[in-house]
C-alpha cells in the first residue's frame, strides 16, 4: 500500500493511563468496589485485629547422642545435612497427633481442659497442629516451639506448651538411640520366636501334666501314678457318700413334704416370706375392713348387705387359691431340685469310678508320659536361658534410650504478658487505604483492559500514518465550536492535497457501520461550501444509506441500472447555511452498486464540473462494495469512531487496504471524547474560543474551579428540586423545535438521521448532563465583562438582535437560549423568552415551543419574583394561548 497523502495537522496524542479520568468515568464502579473492600473488611478486622497473646519455649538438638553405659562409643551425625534433616524430623515430631494428645491427656489429669465444648479431641489436635510453630533458630542449635492466643487462651497458653514439650521429650527419649529400631524389632523378632517354641512345650507339657495330674515338673519329683490312683479312689468314696445323701433327702421330702432342716428355709416360711403373696393377703385384709366397716348397722335385709358378703367370700375364696397355687409350686420345685441333686451325684459317682478303672488300665502309659514331660521341661529350661540373654540386651537399650541422647529443653515456657499484633484500628486504617487503592485501581484496569479506540495517538499507532483530520466529540456549545475549527482544519488538508496531486475525488468509508463518515462529509462540504469552493456528494454505501437523502430520486443505483442521467442526479441540500448538491442512493440499492464502468465515467465528469466530489462508501468492513469503490476511486479517508471500533478491527481494516492497495489512503478520526477536569485538550479548547491564554483567562486554580463548578451543580440540583419543576430540556431539543417551525422539510430530514442514529440516542442523557454543567463551567470563569467570555457572550447576543431585526425570530430563539443556558440571568431568560414568544406569534402554535417559553418564565420568575415584565410575558403567553384554543375550537 503506498504512503498516506496527508498533511501536517495538529493532532491529540494517544491517550495513556489517567487515573483520575478513569476514576470519573466508572465512578459508580469504584464506589461498588469500596463498599465491598470494606463490608468484606470488616469481619477481617474483628477477627484477625483482635490482640494476641505469644508463648514460646526453646530445645537443643545436640549433634552428638550421648550414651549412659558406654560413653566411648559415642554417635555422630556426620553432615549439617544430616544434622538439618534430623532437626526437620523433631519439628514435624513436635506437632505428631500422638505427642500431642499424650500432652492433652496430662493437662487433663491435672484439671486442666483447654479444648473448647464444640471440638472434638481429634479436630481440636489437629487445630493445635496448625496453630503451634517449631521454627529452627538460624545460626544456632536451637529450635523454638511457639503459639499464639487472645485473650481467654492467655491463662493456659505456657501450660500447653509445656505439656507439649514434656511429652514431645518423653518421645524422643524413646525413638532418640541411632538405629535402635532396626536392632529392637531383630530382637524382639528372635525374642517373640523363642517365646513361641517355649509356650508350644509348655502347651504341651501342660497336656502331659494334665494326662498325668502334675504342674511341676523337676528332677527330684517321682512318679504320681500311685498318688494320682490313690487320689481317685478317695474321690469315689467322697462320691458315693454325697450321692447316698442326697437319695436320702429326696425320699425324706417325698414321705414328710417338707425340706430337711440342712438345706436351708422350709416350705411354711418361704409362704410365709413370699412377698407377692404377703402384699396380696394385704390387700385382701384391707378390703374386708373395708366392706366390714361398710356394714356395720346394716339391717340383714339390707340391699348392700348381701353384695358385701358375696365379695367378702369372693375375697377369701382367691386368697385360698392363691395360698393352694403357691404350696404346690413350690413343693413341685423342690421336688425336683432334690431329684436333680440325686441325678448330679449319681452321674459324680460313675464318671469318678470310670476314671478310677482307667487309671488302673494305664499305668504303663503313665510311666511314658511321666519321662516325656521331664524332657520337655529341660527344653524350656534351655530356651528361658536364651530369652534371659535377650531381655537384658533390650534392657540395655532401654537404658539407653533414657539416656541426654539428642535432645534436652533449655528454656520452658513463661506465662503470657504483653499483647501482640496489628490491632483493630490499624488494620481498619488498612483495610480502608486498601479500599480506595482498589477503588482507584479496579477503574484503570477496566480502562487498560478496554481495547476499544480512545484517541488518535492509537489509531495513528496501529495504522502506521498519520491523521490527516480529526474531529472532537460534540458534546456543549464549547465542542461545537471547536469542531468548527477542526473542520476547518481538515478542509485545509483537503485544499492542500488537491493542490499538490490534482485529484478531488476523495472517498471516505468508515470502519463499520454509524461510524460517523455520513456527517464528516457533510461538515467538510459545508465548509468547502462556505470557502467558496463547489463540492458535491456522492451517497454510495448502499449498505446502510442515510436516511436524510432516501426520498431524493433520481439517485446513483437508477443511474448505474440505465433509468436516469448523470445531470439529473444532483440535487441542492442545505447544511449549516451552506448549500451543497448531493446525489442521493437512488431506488435500485438492494443489489447493490453495479456498472462499475459506468460510475467511473459518472465520477470522472463530476471531477470536472466540481471542484471537490466527496463519496460516502459503505463500512469497510461489512460490504464488499466498499473494497470495489476503493479500489474505482483510488483515494479513501478511513473514518475511525472513537469509543466505538476497537483495536482489533482496526487492524483488519488495515490488512484490508494493504491487499486493496489504492493508490492513497487517509486517516481520519471522529467523535474523539474530551477528556473534563485533566489532560492539555481542555486547557487548548479554552484557548482556542477564548483567544487568550488559559492562565489569563481563568480566575480560578484549576481545582479550585472544578470545586466551584460541583459547588454550582449542586446549587442548580438543590433548587430544581425544590421547585419539584422537570429540568429545563436540552439543547439538542431545542434546536429540534425550532428547526421544525423554521423548515418542516429539514425537521423530517433530522428526524430520519435520529431515528437511524443509535449512538446519538445512546449518547442523549449524557448530553443532557453535560450541559447541566455547561452553565456551571460559566459561572465559575470571570464576570469582568472585559474578558473573552464576556467578549463571546456578546458576540452571540448581537448575532440575536440581528436576526430579531431581520425578522428571524426562530434563529434569534436559537442564539438567545443558548445565551440563556451559558448565563442562567435574569435578562438572558426575559430575552429568550420574549424571542420565543414572538416565534410563537409569528408561527403556528407548538407545545415544545411552549413549553420552552414557561420554563424560561419560570425561571425568570424564580430570579427575579413576580415583576412588570414578568406579568408582560404571562398576559403575552396566555394570549397567545387562548388564540390557539380557539382556533382549534373552529376547526
Amino acid at each position: 500500500m503506498s504512503e498516506t497523502t496527508t498533511i501536517d495537522v495538529q493532532t491529540q496524542p494517544s491517550v495513556s493511563i489517567n487515573p483520575l479520568h478513569s476514576l470519573k468515568k466508572h465512578h459508580r464502579i469504584s464506589m461498588v468496589v469500596w463498599v465491598l473492600v470494606i463490608l468484606l473488611g470488616l469481619p477481617m478486622v474483628f477477627i484477625k485485629g483482635q490482640s494476641t497473646y505469644k508463648v514460646e519455649a526453646v530445645f537443643h538438638v545436640a549433634p552428638r547422642y550421648m550414651k549412659s553405659v558406654q560413653s566411648d562409643a559415642e554417635l555422630e551425625l556426620q553432615s549439617n545435612s544430616q544434622y538439618r534433616e534430623y532437626v526437620n524430623q523433631l519439628s514435624q515430631t513436635v506437632v505428631r497427633y500422638d505427642v500431642l494428645q499424650t500432652a492433652l491427656q496430662k493437662m487433663r489429669e491435672r484439671g486442666i481442659d483447654t479444648r473448647p465444648p464444640a471440638l472434638t479431641e481429634r479436630r481440636y489436635i489437629e487445630t493445635l497442629q496448625k496453630a503451634i510453630s517449631v521454627k529452627p533458630i538460624p545460626d544456632t542449635y536451637m529450635v523454638r516451639v511457639s503459639i499464639e492466643g487472645v485473650e481467654k487462651d492467655k491463662p493456659y497458653l505456657h501450660e500447653l506448651i509445656n505439656a507439649v514439650m514434656a511429652s514431645f521429650l518423653e518421645t524422643s527419649k524413646s525413638e532418640q538411640i541411632y538405629g535402635s529400631a532396626e536392632r529392637l524389632n531383630m530382637l524382639q523378632e528372635t525374642a517373640n520366636k523363642l517365646h513361641e517354641e517355649v509356650a508350644d512345650m509348655q502347651a504341651e507339657r501342660v497336656l502331659l501334666g494334665e494326662k498325668l495330674g502334675l504342674t511341676t515338673f523337676t528332677d527330684n519329683v517321682t512318679n504320681p501314678y500311685d498318688s494320682l490312683l490313690a487320689g481317685a479312689r478317695d474321690k469315689h468314696a467322697v462320691a458315693v457318700a454325697e450321692r447316698v445323701r442326697a437319695d436320702a433327702a429326696y425320699q425324706a421330702f417325698l414321705k414328710s413334704g417338707e425340706v430337711p432342716t440342712d438345706m436351708g428355709r422350709s416350705l411354711l416360711q418361704m409362704k410365709q416370706e413370699d412377698l407377692g403373696l404377703s402384699a396380696f393377703r394385704a390387700e385382701v385384709t384391707a378390703r374386708q375392713e373395708e366392706l366390714n366397716k361398710s356394714m356395720a348397722g346394716l339391717a340383714d335385709k339390707h340391699p348392700a348387705r348381701e353384695p358385701a358378703l358375696a365379695e367378702l367370700q369372693k375375697l377369701n375364696d382367691r386368697l385360698r387359691e392363691r395360698e393352694d397355687s403357691f404350696d404346690r409350686k413350690t413343693r413341685d420345685n423342690f421336688a425336683l431340685r432334690l431329684l436333680s441333686t440325686v441325678s448330679q451325684r449319681q452321674q459324680v459317682e460313675d464318671e469318678i469310678g470310670r476314671a478310677l478303672q482307667q487309671l488302673e488300665s494305664q499305668a504303663t502309659d503313665y510311666a511314658r508320659t511321666f519321662q516325656q514331660a521331664m524332657q520337655l521341661t529341660k527344653a524350656i529350661n534351655d530356651r528361658e536361658s536364651r530369652l534371659k540373654q535377650i531381655g537384658d540386651r533390650l534392657n540395655y537399650l532401654e537404658t539407653e534410650s533414657q539416656a541426654l541422647g539428642w535432645v534436652r529443653l533449655v528454656t520452658p515456657a513463661l506465662p503470657a504478658d504483653l499483647p501482640q499484633g496489628v490491632g483493630k484500628t490499624k488494620l481498619l486504617l488498612i483495610v480502608i487505604a486498601a479500599a480506595f487503592g482498589l477503588a482507584l485501581a479496579v477503574p484503570v484496569i477496566i480502562d487498560m483492559t478496554d481495547r476499544r479506540i480512545r484517541g488518535v495517538g492509537e489509531v495513528e499507532k496501529i495504522m502506521g500514518m498519520p491523521a490527516a483530520g480529526w474531529q472532537i466529540l460534540r458534546e456543549d456549545l464549547a465542542t461545537d465550536l471547536y469542531a468548527e475549527e477542526q473542520t476547518r482544519r481538515f478542509v485545509s488538508a483537503l485544499i492542500r492535497l488537491k493542490a499538490r496531486h490534482e485529484r478531488n475525488v476523495y472517498a471516505f468509508s468508515s470502519v463499520k457501520t454509524e461510524g460517523g463518515a455520513t456527517a464528516t462529509i457533510l461538515d467538510t462540504a459545508a465548509c468547502l461550501q462556505q470557502l467558496g469552493s463547489s463540492v458535491l456528494v456522492l451517497e454510495a454505501n448502499s449498505y446502510a444509506p442515510n436516511p436524510l437523502f432516501d426520498n431524493w430520486r433520481p439517485g446513483l443505483t437508477d443511474y448505474l441500472a440505465g433509468h436516469a442521467d448523470v445531470a439529473d442526479l444532483a440535487k441542492p441540500y442545505t447544511h449549516h447555511n451552506a448549500v451543497v448538491s448531493v446525489v442521493g442512493i437512488g431506488n435500485e440499492r438492494v443489489r447493490g452498486l453495479q456498472r462499475l464502468d459506468r460510475l467511473h465515467e459518472a465520477i470522472k465528469q463530476w471531477s470536472t464540473q466540481y471542484e471537490y466530489v466527496l463519496v460516502d462508501l459503505p463500512p469497510l468492513l461489512m460490504s464488499a462494495d466498499a473494497e470495489m469503490l476503493i479500489e474505482t476511486i483510488g483515494q479513501v479517508f478511513l473514518v475511525v469512531e472513537a469509543q466505538a471500533v476497537n483495536r482489533g478491527e482496526i487492524g483488519r481494516s488495515k490488512r484490508l487496504l494493504q491487499k486493496i492497495d489504492p493508490e492513497a489512503v487517509g486517516l481520519f478520526v471522529n467523535k474523539v471524547p474530551l477528556f473534563r477536569g485533566n489532560g492539555y485538550m481542555e486547557d487548548l479548547i479554552i484557548e482556542t474560543l477564548s483567544r487568550s491564554k488559559l492562565s489569563s483567562f481563568m480566575s480560578l486554580d484549576k481545582w479550585k474551579f472544578q470545586w466551584e463548578m460541583w459547588l454550582t451543580e449542586r446549587s442548580i440540583r438543590k433548587n430544581e428540586k425544590a421547585r419539584n419543576k422537570k429540568p429545563l430540556l436540552s439543547l439538542a431539543k431545542m434546536r429540534e423545535g425550532l428547526l421544525r417551525l423554521m423548515s418542516p422539510s429539514e425537521w423530517n430530514l433530522r428526524r430520519k438521521r435520529w431515528l437511524a442514529t443509535r449512538s446519538e440516542r445512546k449518547t442523549e442523557k449524557t448530553r443532557q448532563n453535560k450541559k447541566r454543567q455547561s452553565s456551571a463551567r460559566t459561572s465559575g470563569l470571570k464576570s469582568d465583562p472585559t474578558d473573552q467570555a464576556a467578549g463571546l457572550q456578546q458576540a452571540l447576543f448581537q448575532q440575536a438582535q440581528q436576526a430579531q431585526q431581520a425578522g428571524q425570530w426562530a434563529e434569534a430563539s436559537l442564539l438567545l437560549l443558548e445565551l440563556a443556558d451559558m448565563t442562567p440571568s435574569a435578562d438572558s431568560q426575559f430575552n429568550a423568552a420574549h424571542a420565543l414568544l414572538k416565534q410563537l406569534e409569528n408561527s403556528e402554535w407548538d407545545p415544545a415551543l411552549g413549553q420552552l417559553a414557561r420554563d424560561c418564565m419560570q425561571r425568570l420568575e424564580d430570579l427575579e419574583g413576580i415583576s412588570a415584565r414578568v406579568s408582560m410575558l404571562r398576559q403575552s403567553y396566555q394570549h397567545l394561548e387562548q388564540e390557539h384554543l380557539e382556533d382549534s375550537e373552529k376547526h
